[in-house]
């Protein structure tokens, strides 16, 4: 193999440790086309930290559309990068003064709290918020989040695993979920649930505890590669196979086999090498960059 398509190689190796929902925000695809919602723009705002416009994005959508609470939180988390976060507690008392009834607001107006330390008003706009739309994920991951900071963990543990039951696809919810545990000293607690699910089901679920314990697995392995320790690099990444395995997470195996390609070319192993790459083509025959690396 050439030094050029090794660099390549290597370039998209270390793509694979950036978050999965990061990649997802921060590159929309084909910005300017339909499918590129103003939704979509107000988030890419957010992630390149155009904060003014951001507001303004916001604030044109939560005039346009039934507020939801995932647009309260990108305004706050943007009012927050402007450094005008007491600002948002103005806009969304304003908001809740001709709509009392918006679980969206209140949530927005607990987040405020929650950014500002205020964990006692927090509580009480989260219970407000799930108490009128009992369905308000974010409502409920927050409410545990700011649980935990009181020390109340098993009540924290109990709203996040709500959250999760609600919107199983949502990685930030194991994020909290992990977070807690190891603040309660319970770390192998998150471990534990992920054999549950596997065992038991439902499935997702299980991927989603999965896919937050590879999160951690490929951040260990990324600072062992780091330190020129690749055979540690590559247990890190065989470990994540069997959780994508077990859990059928098919589609994650493919950076996951791709990277161990990589891992193996530059350790020398062509042969393992190539298997890998025949492994990424099995799951997606169009991987330009396995295409051409296979021989």
């Amino acid at each position: 193999m050439n030094g050029f398509i090794v660099n390549i190689a290597i370039s998209v190796f270390l793509i694979l440790f950036i978050p999965y929902d990061t990649v997802a925000v921060a590159n929309p695809a084909h910005p300017g086309q339909p499918t590129f919602s103003a939704k979509q723009k107000a988030e890419f705002l957010l992630v390149r930290k155009q904060y003014e416009e951001a507001i303004l994005a916001y604030q044109s959508l939560l005039k346009e559309e039934k507020g939801d609470s995932a647009l309260f939180r990108g305004l706050v988390k943007a009012y927050e990068g402007a450094n005008k976060l007491k600002d948002a507690e103005g806009y969304i008392k304003d908001y809740l003064s001709a709509r009392a009834g918006s679980s969206a607001g209140q949530y927005g107006l607990g987040y405020f709290y929650y950014l500002s330390g205020q964990d006692t008003e927090a509580k009480v706009r989260f219970e407000e918020a799930v108490r009128l739309e009992a369905d308000n994920a974010l409502a409920w991951n927050n409410w545990g989040a700011s649980l935990s900071r009181t020390k109340s963990y098993t009540l924290a543990v109990e709203k996040v695993k709500e959250a999760i039951h609600l919107k199983p696809g949502n990685s930030m919810y194991y994020n909290n979920l992990e977070r807690i545990y190891g603040e309660m000293g319970s770390a192998g607690l998150f471990l534990a649930d992920y054999q549950r699910y596997v065992k038991n089901g439902p499935r997702f679920v299980a991927q989603g505890y999965g896919r937050q314990i590879a999160k951690t697995l490929r951040q260990e392995a990324f600072k062992q590669y780091s330190q020129g320790k690749l055979d540690d690099a590559v247990k890190g990444f065989e470990k994540i196979v069997v959780i994508f395995e077990e859990t059928g997470y098919r589609a994650g195996l493919v950076p996951i086999f791709f990277g161990l390609a990589v891992l193996h070319e530059e350790n020398g192993d062509e042969k393992t090498a190539q298997k890998y790459l025949k492994e990424v083509l099995a799951i997606n025959p169009n991987h330009i960059q396995a295409r051409g690396m296979i021989k």
